[in-house]
Formats: structure tokens, sequence, C-alpha cells
């Protein structure tokens, strides 16, 4: 099913730009995606490949920092060599972006699934965004349903953060789950995943300064920036991409497979 034309015309006035993250070997994937957003007009932002990294060489160079991976990181580990590249590619992007300019833009990345049952109210739902919106996400995993269940879990959350037993203070507790907005958008919580969202210059910046050197998974970055309280950032409900991988599962994450030696 193709993107309609309303939907196309209105991403490409909307946006600055329209960026796919990806890199040059993925050949398979951009055709791919091609058919998936066939009469858009975006561009490849070619990113940056692990098979072309030495953890050694970033931490001497000064562009991974391997010991605040490891205190940003809930689990307290290093980031692996495909996180890393996924970092760095989403990091240069930013820097890119605000050379250009640019004051939004779609980031997509190449293995993204339109759920086009709800591209309809696309437009409308990035309508309703504020005029001071930084971060919206059109696609995420994690905190879509606030549930009764989460909501005692949160209070639990709550109760071990103010006895200083979670790595999280009370303020990134609080905000763990999304909360009301308005019809089609939600104040954005804690969510896993970067394979569709949009940013502000002002979001770009932010996220640039706190990713220099790399030390956060990239999605990480955005949950904890929102977290923080220091992102004013929204989820869309409905979600309007998903990753091929949610849907099929035979694929798997080529960020959490490391290279063969």
């Amino acid at each position: 099913m193709p993107l309609t034309d309303i939907t196309i015309d209105f991403l490409q006035q909307y946006f600055d730009k329209i960026l796919v993250v990806s890199i040059p070997r993925f050949a398979e994937r951009h055709e791919k995606l091609k058919e998936h957003l066939k009469g858009l007009s975006f561009e490849f932002f070619w990113g940056t490949d692990k098979l072309q990294l030495n953890k050694d060489e970033l931490i001497r160079e000064g562009s991974y920092n391997e010991e605040l991976a490891k205190k940003h990181q809930r689990q307290g580990k290093s980031l692996n060599l495909g996180e890393i590249a996924c970092s760095l590619s989403h990091r240069n992007l930013y820097t890119f972006m605000i050379a250009q300019e640019w004051e939004k833009v779609l980031v997509l990345e190449d293995d993204i699934l339109p759920l086009y049952r709800n591209l309809g109210c696309l437009a409308n739902t990035l309508q309703e965004l504020p005029p001071d919106w930084e971060l919206v996400y059109l696609g995420y995993l994690k905190h879509e349903k606030v549930t009764a269940r989460l909501k005692s879990k949160l209070i639990f959350y709550k109760v071990l953060s103010r006895l200083g037993m979670m790595k999280w203070n009370y303020t990134m507790v609080s905000n763990i789950l999304p909360k009301g907005y308005s019809r089609h958008l939600r104040i954005a919580g804690f969510h896993d995943c970067t394979h569709a969202y949009a940013i502000t210059s002002v979001a770009a910046k932010k996220l640039l300064a706190h990713q220099t050197p790399v030390s956060y998974r990239a999605d990480d970055l955005l949950s904890t920036l929102i977290l923080k309280g220091e992102l004013n950032a929204f989820i869309t409900d409905p979600k309007f991409f998903d990753q091929e991988i949610f849907h099929d599962r035979s694929l798997t994450s080529d960020i959490r497979t490391q290279p063969e030696l």
C-alpha cells in the first residue's frame, strides 16, 4: 500500500528535510525502503558502519567515552560496536542538521515499516504539536498504553528512588509513563528505539551536546533527556512507523550482533 498524496504533500511541506539513516552496504534495505516511501522525497544520511570501527581507537581519539557509557547504562555495561556506530550516526546527523540550519527534520532508519492504516491521521496529529515542541516519536516501543499494572510499578519505583535504591532520581522516575496532551499526542515518557522521530534545531543542539563524546545508546540519549525534563517531547497515538524486525522474527538486529572476527 503506497503513501497517499495527502500524506506525502504534508510531510514535504512540514519538514525542512526527511533523512533516512543507513550505511552503503545495506543495498537490499534501500530498495525495500524506496518502495515503502514511494513518492516521498527523502535523502539517505550515510552513518557509521560498525565494521569500520575499532573501539580502542575511538577511545584514544575521544570519540567514545567508555567510563561514561558504563555510568549512563542502567546495567553498567559499555556499548558494543553496533551501538557505538548507531550513536555516532545519529550524532553526526544532528551536527549536519545544525550546520544546514534546518529547523525541523524527520529522522527515519532504513528498516522502517509504515503503518499505512494509521497514516491518514498523520497530518492532524503533527498539527496538534505546540509551537515549542522539540522532539516527537512517530514510532517507538515501550509504554504504548498506560495500564493499572504500570501505574502500580511506578509507585514502587518512586519509593525505591526516594530511598536511593535506583539509578534514576525521583524526577526521572516520575516521568517514566507518558501523560495525556491532545487527541493524537501524549507527553513522552520512557520509550525505546530511534527508527522514526522528528526533531527541531533546538533539540538537535541539546542532543549533540550530551553525545559528545558518545556515551549513550542512540535511543537512551533521547529517553534520558526526556526523563530529566530537558526535552519538550511527545509520542504520537497511534504510531505511524514500526521496524520490520517487530513483524518478522527471522530478522535480527544488526546493532546487537557483534561483527565476525
